[in-house]
């Protein structure tokens, strides 16, 4: 799902039109990364939290150079979230390779 469709998603849960869907959801991503932008963690109760987290520098391997530390976004799905997601889906090995599949 693409940021469009959640909006088109959001429009027909909420009964909002297409617009002003778009527009909320243009608004919660721009308050997530404004926050994060900040230092701050944004928590989403039974959803998960999103945070700025620090990483080290490094080297490059492709070049043999340094990329310095900077900060990189995360994200920590909540415990609901991770439940739902388990009961929902199923893991499936078929060829050595694993996919998921709805669960019945």
């Amino acid at each position: 799902m693409n940021k469009t469709e959640l909006a088109e998603a959001l429009a027909a849960q909420v009964g909002l039109s297409k617009t002003a869907a778009k527009e909320a959801v243009d608004a919660m991503f721009e308050t997530i990364s404004k926050t994060m932008c900040d230092g701050e963690p944004v928590r989403i109760t039974r959803f998960g939290t999103f945070r700025p987290v620090p990483r080290a520098s490094r080297r490059n391997p492709a070049t043999g150079g340094r990329i310095g530390p900077r900060a990189m976004p995360k994200f920590t799905a909540g415990k609901e979230l991770k439940e739902t997601i388990r009961k929902k889906l199923k893991v499936v090995e078929s060829g050595g390779e694993l996919s998921l599949v709805k669960a019945v």
